[in-house]
């Protein structure tokens, strides 16, 4: 690890610049000394250039000067951008996340985030994921680098680089929030860290720093093994295989789960009651369970579904031709078209009379019937037949005319409503599961 009583410029700069990849660089300021290192380190590359996220907080205005001050004294430009702060829990958590979508929205093809993370910073982030029960992926820390993002100064002590940046006379302030003990950060930097470095451990920040290092080589193999799960989307549910996370270790099954629900939750990716109970629909010893933020995992076949429990079954729609509907996911079409012409098998066809009067597309209901020939057949029955998941039964669209099923979309047309003549009615499920 660097120490302050070998640090030089030059030295710093040749060690971070190996880490800084191919391409355009742009360094995320914060107004204070850690990033005004980073932007002088990258400014000797020339293309590189700033940004400084306004969030409006308390002291934001003196940082975005200091930012503008730097830009100007390293030669670089430097671009503000706006990102208010949602109201709600954790004010540093969304920040954070405004910051990072802030610079994301702006950022050209090609360009490779630099930010000014320390191994203070690294310590901090092990030792606060630690207190809350993370995993190997949250004990792991920050990465020194990710795709479009590199931290090249994360060997570095915050006192390392605010020495350099008053040796090098870079403009930089505190940000005030810093000292706030509202958050659970600020409280671990200036109290948690201090007491165990002086009565516990001297060195607990590197230690803390090289511990997150191991964990996040264990954790690159979970990943790595994690990845060869399929993960599905189908438009309306995450389906895993269960036979592949009943046959491989829990750790890797998982971080699979975990890649499921983060797709549902960006970012958050569940909690471990989530995953247990995921895991016992997998084992097929429950068939349905309630996750939490309103999400439901049930068996479906080989699979395990999980899909959000909060939906509203869409009310009954007139229809229009041409025209298009978005039903429950599904996009409906319906268009004039020539009766012997070639369809696509999501394609049914109509007489043109049918759409008349007071049809409508509506959800299937229990009890609903399709006539068929020489009798009827009810309308779940069908879906069954057709191996539709339980789960999408309820709003499968049916098309109703005169108090009649006419078809249901996508798959069946009872005989009355098939087309009489040379002209017919093309409707078209053109996305979703079928």
């Amino acid at each position: 690890m660097a120490a302050t009583n070998r640090l030089s410029p030059d030295l710093l700069a040749a060690e971070a610049l190996q880490h800084l990849p191919n391409g355009p660089l742009v360094v995320a300021l914060g107004g204070g000394a850690d990033s005004a290192v980073a932007a002088w380190v990258v400014s000797k590359r020339s293309d590189a250039r700033g940004v400084f996220v306004r969030h409006g907080l308390i002291g934001s205005a003196e940082l975005e000067q200091a930012a503008l001050e730097l830009g100007h004294a390293v030669g670089i430009d430097v671009t503000v951008v706006d990102a208010l702060v949602e109201p709600g829990p954790s004010l540093e958590d969304r920040a954070r996340r405004a910051r990072w979508q802030a610079i994301d929205r702006q950022l050209a093809d090609g360009e490779t985030v630099v930010t000014g993370h320390t191994r203070d910073d690294q310590a901090e982030t092990v030792l606060m994921n630690l207190l809350r029960g993370s995993g190997n992926t949250g004990i792991a820390g920050m990465l020194r680098s990710r795709p479009g993002v590199v931290r090249p100064l994360l060997e570095y002590s915050r006192a390392d680089l605010r020495t350099l940046a008053e040796k090098l006379a870079l403009p930089f302030v505190d940000d005030p929030s810093n000292a706030d003990p509202a958050y659970l950060r600020n409280r671990i930097r200036l109290d948690l860290l201090p007491l165990l470095e002086s009565e516990y451990r001297p060195g607990i920040r590197s230690v803390l720093a090289r511990a997150g290092s191991l964990a996040a080589a264990d954790d690159h193999v979970v990943e790595d093994l994690a990845a060869g799960i399929p993960v599905l989307d189908d438009g309306s549910a995450v389906l895993i295989p269960s036979a592949a996370l009943v046959t491989v270790h829990r750790s890797v099954a998982s971080r699979a789960i975990r890649t499921a629900l983060r797709r549902l939750l960006d970012p958050y990716a569940g909690s471990a009651s989530d995953v247990d109970a995921v895991l016992r629909v997998a084992q097929r010893r429950t068939d349905t369970v309630t996750l939490a933020n309103a999400l439901l995992a049930t068996r479906e076949g080989p699979y395990v579904a999980i899909v959000p429990n909060h939906d509203e079954p869409p009310e009954a729609e007139g229809i229009a031709v041409p025209s298009s509907i978005d039903f429950a996911g599904t996009a409906i079409t319906f268009e004039s078209v020539d009766g012997g012409s070639m369809t696509r098998r999501s394609t049914l066809l109509v007489d043109p009379t049918v759409l008349g009067g007071d049809a409508v597309v509506r959800c299937s209901n229990e009890g609903d019937r399709i006539e068929i020939e020489g009798g009827s057949k009810g309308v779940r029955t069908v879906l069954s037949e057709h191996e539709i998941p339980v789960r999408l039964r309820s709003t499968w669209p049916v098309v109703v005319s005169g108090g009649r099923i006419a078809v249901v979309v996508g798959i069946r047309v009872a005989p009355w409503a098939r087309p009489r003549a040379s002209q017919a009615i093309a409707i078209t499920r053109e996305r979703g599961r079928s």
